[in-house]
């Protein structure tokens, strides 16, 4: 997983994040320093912890972005590796030939777990609904 991470594309991602925060901070110290001018005033003091602020959010929001990308390498090794569905894969179609989803086999539920039943009976009705609506469509043209 670490490799992932160290491809050209994520290295340039880690040199801006690492600019950025530079420059947060410099600005956040810039701030500061006005601050305590003789010009400076309270709004100055505000943006010199402003500036922090956006930084961390940055780290942050950079974290959770590699964070995220290490999950899907388990769902792309999944589906193989080039992170797509397979073409084989038996897919839904409208009637112009466009394909709106894909198949998938149905799942067995426990006969004791009757929400599961519940939810699985009312998506069914949506989706013969949603059908019954597509149809109407098509007769109208």
């Amino acid at each position: 997983m670490v490799r992932r991470f160290l491809t050209w594309r994520w290295c340039v991602a880690h040199l801006v994040l690492l600019v950025a925060v530079l420059v947060m901070l410099r600005l956040g110290q810039w701030q500061w320093d006005r601050a305590n001018s003789s010009t400076g005033g309270l709004q100055n003091y505000a943006y010199a912890l402003q500036w922090p602020l956006f930084a961390v959010f940055a780290i942050v929001v950079y974290v959770k972005t590699m964070r995220e990308e290490g999950r899907h390498d388990g769902v792309a090794s999944s589906q193989g590796a080039s992170g797509r569905l397979d073409p084989s894969a038996s897919g839904v179609r409208r009637e112009d030939g466009i394909r709106v989803g894909v198949s998938t086999p149905a799942v067995s539920v426990d006969p004791d777990d009757v929400e599961t039943q519940e939810w699985n009976a009312r998506l069914a009705a949506l989706n013969a609904a949603s059908a019954r609506t597509e149809a109407a469509r098509g007769r109208g043209r």
